[in-house]
């Protein structure tokens, strides 16, 4: 949709509602937890709706290069995302299988998920990332 409130702002709005008038209401412990569970992932699933498509396009050229040519950018999101997950796979089973293993071969490759890694991050948590930056 083009109107506003787009999605991102709709999560962003129940996950502010939910942190700043329900939180502070309750005091039994479990659902206290809960809901700050809920809050924590409406922050992701809201953070990863902003940089989603962007990240996934990234995501399939970094893996081209590490992985070797893997045909053609599909063409639709569900595709792309699917795609990019399946390489993800290749990716482990060749970290697995020992190919990186060599030092130099394993900074190389460390030195190109970083980025990703940091992207990745910056939409699960990213406080966290802010503490652990040099």
């Amino acid at each position: 949709m083009t109107d506003r409130p787009d999605a991102g702002e709709l999560i962003e709005a129940v996950r502010c509602f939910l942190e700043s008038e329900v939180l502070p209401a309750l005091t039994e412990g479990r659902l206290r937890y809960q809901l700050l569970v809920a809050v924590h992932v409406l922050g992701i699933v809201g953070r990863e709706q902003a940089v989603g498509e962007d990240f996934l396009h990234q995501e399939w050229e970094l893996l081209g290069e590490i992985l070797g040519s893997q045909g053609s950018e599909p063409a639709t999101l569900g595709g792309l995302r699917q795609a990019v997950r399946a390489g993800l796979e290749r990716l482990c089973e060749r970290i697995r299988a020992g190919e990186f293993d060599e030092p130099g071969k394993f900074r190389e490759l460390a030195d190109r998920l970083r980025h990703s890694v940091e992207r990745k991050l910056a939409v699960a948590n990213p406080r966290y990332l802010k503490a652990v930056r040099p």
